[in-house]
């Protein structure tokens, strides 16, 4: 049995939808402190920036601001650009995590927060000039994680192959994604203020990472989880254009967004459980008031929270639905490598022994995609459950088809239609990871993938496979560096097309590019993504 937890149902319901994509850190374990060896200083047009050699000879450079700090009239405020400056900083640990709820789960909670905390971090080998440059965004349903988290330590993967690596945070939950321009229209930019944060930050690795030796003309993001879903509305963003070439999302889903009108609902609790009549009122909160306010919307709205801090998608800033941005080609010409786990909602199990029976009995609350699907419906788990038995073809329900219709409605039909779709307007490479969990329970549950990216042992990959280890990393960099994830440790790696379904299975048993790994699912159930 795990460690881990449990919970009654009114208490992981909630849990599941703070966080229905807070990836967590999956327990990982404590990594070797780093210690300055010697100074690094790197002159920018924003100052110069003294770093240090950390584990592995990897030179390093922590908490740098890539915008105004987003305090006081800049609070719930788009992120404005620094003024150049010639003075001298000390980058030699990492800056603070945004504002946010204690997780076990997600480590970053446990470091210092603050709202300033619009700062990155960079890692690279040294050496030669002109390398490609690998962006992360981290996850945690953007309501919690940070680039703190020792679990996206970007040391090893600089260590191992010639990129330079990005990390950085950016504001979440209340301070970062609810839309309270219903409250005060001037407040147009606070239901995606994170995502501008990401923009604003790529946009310094632009302008800046030549000086660290990184290519400004080959830049790559990844992310996870949240992050992986930010990957997607940052390749559909019009803002974001021309910041990067390349993505890698994982375990993403296009369809996970909000809309400004569930968004202001949120925005209206916010208003009146505070007790204040508009947003000066707010304004004049702590952050440890919002913080605290924040967790009792979070229990007010215990029902109705799935999507209440995913990006307000409002047609201005975001498109209205990244989904069908994506295939009418808001994508174009930018290379994804993009996949699953196998068994993505397993990761619950953590929290709750009988996870998949209260998924199945409140299935249109805690899953975005049927929840958009049955918004209009008068009997909406009357309408999900007839779905299900369809699917099911006459079978019996058992646990493990409910899992497995979840997995692929939620996870795997949504990725790979989303695949297909870009694959009309770039070249799409496709994987799906099935290494399996030291918790048998879990299998290849949501975010096991991320001790084998960043080379992050972990509670439930204590000792994870150094082949795949090799493997991923070499594939992702490789990615990063040619638009293609071909290289010596895996077999070649085909195109995803819709005539074509290559999908490359990842696992220390052995990869395997498959054609047509999971056609038939993708046919059953790809209408629920269309109608």
């Amino acid at each position: 049995m795990s460690n881990f937890p449990k919970m009654n149902r009114r208490d992981f319901i909630k849990t599941a939808t703070m966080g229905f994509f807070a990836a967590g850190t999956l327990g990982f374990l404590p990594y070797e402190k780093v210690f300055a060896a010697d100074s690094l200083s790197v002159k920018t047009r924003y100052g110069t920036f003294n770093g240090f050699q950390g584990k592995n000879g990897v030179s390093t450079w922590l908490g740098i601001p890539y915008a105004k700090p987003p305090v006081k009239k800049l609070r719930w405020r788009a992120p404005e650009a620094l003024k150049p400056s010639d003075k001298t900083f000390d980058a030699k640990k990492f800056g603070y995590a945004a504002m946010q709820v204690d997780d076990a789960q997600e480590l970053a909670s446990k470091n210092p927060q603050s709202e300033d905390c619009l700062t990155l971090n960079i890692w690279t080998r040294g050496g030669k000039k002109n390398k490609p440059v690998m962006v992360f965004v981290h996850g945690g349903g953007f309501q919690s994680g940070g680039s703190s988290d020792p679990s996206y330590d970007g040391a090893n993967i600089a260590a191992a192959y010639d990129v330079v690596v990005v990390s950085f945070n950016y504001r979440i939950n209340v301070l970062g994604f609810v839309n309270f321009s219903s409250i005060d229209p001037s407040y147009e930019d606070s239901g995606y203020l994170g995502i501008k944060d990401q923009v604003a930050a790529l946009k310094w690795v632009k302008e800046n990472i030549a000086e660290f030796g990184g290519n400004p003309d080959n830049i790559t993001i990844f992310g996870e989880s949240a992050g992986a879903i930010s990957n997607m509305m940052l390749a559909v963003l019009p803002a974001a254009k021309g910041l990067f070439q390349k993505t890698i999302p994982q375990s993403a889903n296009s369809y996970m967004y909000n809309t400004p009108e569930s968004s202001a609902q949120v925005a209206e609790t916010y208003l009146k459980l505070s007790g204040e009549k508009n947003m000066s009122g707010l304004m004049k909160k702590t952050s440890a008031e919002l913080v605290e306010l924040y967790v009792k919307v979070k229990n007010a709205r215990a029902a109705e929270t799935v999507r209440d801090y995913l990006p307000t998608c409002d047609g201005k800033y975001l498109p209205a639905n990244p989904f069908k941005a994506l295939k009418k080609g808001g994508a174009k010409g930018i290379k994804f490598l993009t996949g699953t786990t196998a068994d993505e909602w397993r990761y619950w199990l953590l929290y709750m022994d009988n996870f998949f029976e209260i998924l199945h009995q409140d299935y249109p609350k805690l899953s975005p995609v049927m929840q958009k699907y049955t918004a209009k419906s008068a009997n909406a788990a009357q309408v999900s459950e007839e779905i299900y038995k369809t699917w099911l073809n006459g079978r019996p329900h058992t646990e493990e088809l409910f899992a497995t219709f979840a997995n692929q409605l939620d996870w795997r039909v949504g990725q790979e239609l989303a695949s297909e779709y870009q694959s009309s307007f770039g070249d799409v490479y496709y994987y799906l990871f099935s290494e399996q969990s030291a918790d048998e329970r879990l299998r290849s549950c949501h975010a096991i993938d991320l001790p084998y990216t960043f080379n992050t042992p972990c509670a439930l990959a204590p000792n994870p496979s150094p082949q795949l280890i090799r493997q991923i990393q070499a594939s992702w960099t490789a990615f990063a560096a040619t638009g293609s994830p071909d290289n010596e440790f895996i077999p070649h790696w085909k195109k995803y097309t819709a005539a074509n379904r290559w999908t490359m299975e990842l696992n220390s048993k052995g990869c395997m590019c498959h054609n047509d790994l999971n056609t038939k699912a993708l046919q059953d159930l790809r209408y629920i993504y269309e109608t």
